[in-house]
């Protein structure tokens, strides 16, 4: 069984079982494992500026948008157009090179899959790997899960995560040295992709009291939904030449090339990675409105009102959205909710709090 199936498809876990909204394509043809290479941590600079905190900042002055607002095309320059066509020539999978799962990853896995594993040997197998276990005992501490003590062994981290919360850090271990292994080719974007990333995982995780959805589901829905901009940076990492010019990286042609990309790029990780159908779904088709039977609308229109609230942050080009007049907002039943409103209040603190710890 495939690390993905197995990670969906537990009985702890539930798996919708549903169709792609979007027509299927091929796997990619080349999905052979890279040999893997230590990442080094890329730290939050200090003056790292810090999500918005102001009263009602999810109701901005002035004009303001109710729709998702896509990143305006630039004018490309000349190597900027062959990125672009470097990138839609991956579209069919030919020689993509999918990013692989930690080695550490991969050791704790066999270990989870038994029904019958103890804390005390769940904490063994994961102590084996330094990166996983750091990981474990910054999120058993993060906003996300802390409790009234400080916990600095692993088993009652693990005991306070439970074996879900340990299943969606493997993922989220693995994309984040996936993404950061490019750091070197270009730090300012590695680090733009992942806090964004992270940022729009923990919103999700939010809003998923709101909608009835599993938490960590909700958490990886977030973490991988943009999965298609790794690709990108990826594939730039790969071929430098082809996105280079005047020895600096373009902000704005580099965003708008993630949008133009990352759903077809992203679908393909989701075929090479067996992802589950609805979280492929959502992958391969989250920006436009989701029609009144989709099976997914509630997981969409929670996509869509995230990447608003991150944009209105300050994780990405800065739109003035509407929140609360927002179509996701109005359509999800949130528009005129106290709970909801207050949950909002406090997020730019608990946003910058949790990116930080994790």
């Amino acid at each position: 069984m495939g690390f993905w199936n197995w990670l969906f498809g537990g009985s702890d876990q539930h798996n919708a079982a549903a169709t792609s909204r979007t027509s299927p394509r091929h796997a990619p043809r080349s999905l052979e494992r890279e040999p893997q290479r230590a990442v080094a941590v890329l730290e939050e600079p200090a003056d790292a500026p810090a999500v918005a905190e102001d009263d009602d900042w999810w109701k901005p002055d002035g004009d303001t948008h109710t729709e998702w607002v896509p990143p305006a095309r630039p004018e490309l320059s000349h190597e900027a157009r062959a990125f672009e066509n470097l990138l839609i020539s991956h579209f069919d999978g030919h020689d993509l090179s999918l990013p692989p799962l930690l080695n550490g990853a991969e050791r704790v896995l066999p270990v989870l899959a038994d029904p019958d594993c103890s804390v005390a040997v769940l904490a063994d197998a994961v102590a084996e790997d330094q990166v996983i276990a750091a990981a474990v005992l910054r999120m058993a501490n993060s906003p996300l899960y802390r409790g009234v003590h400080k916990i600095t062994a692993l088993q009652p981290a693990i005991s306070r995560l439970g074996t879900r919360a340990i299943r969606m850090l493997l993922v989220h271990e693995s994309l984040r040295a996936a993404t950061l292994h490019c750091a070197e080719y270009d730090r300012e974007f590695a680090r733009m992709i992942w806090r964004r990333s992270l940022a729009s995982a923990c919103v999700m995780r939010g809003l998923a009291r709101f909608t009835g959805h599993e938490r960590e589901e909700a958490f990886l829905m977030g973490l991988l939904h943009d999965v298609g901009n790794v690709v990108v940076l990826r594939v730039a990492h790969q071929d430098q030449s082809a996105f280079r010019y005047d020895g600096e990286l373009d902000v704005n042609t580099f965003e708008y090339l993630c949008y133009e990309t990352h759903q077809e790029l992203g679908e393909l990780v989701a075929d090479g990675w067996s992802l589950p159908p609805t979280l492929k779904s959502i992958i391969a088709d989250h920006h436009e409105p989701p029609s009144a039977d989709d099976p997914h609308r509630v997981a969409r229109l929670m996509v869509q009102a995230t990447d608003m609230i991150i944009a209105l942050l300050g994780f990405g080009n800065l739109v003035p959205y509407d929140l609360p007049g927002s179509r996701p907002v109005r359509e999800l039943g949130l528009s005129q909710r106290e709970d909801f409103v207050a949950f909002l209040r406090e997020l730019p603190e608990h946003l910058n709090e949790s990116v930080s710890a994790l």
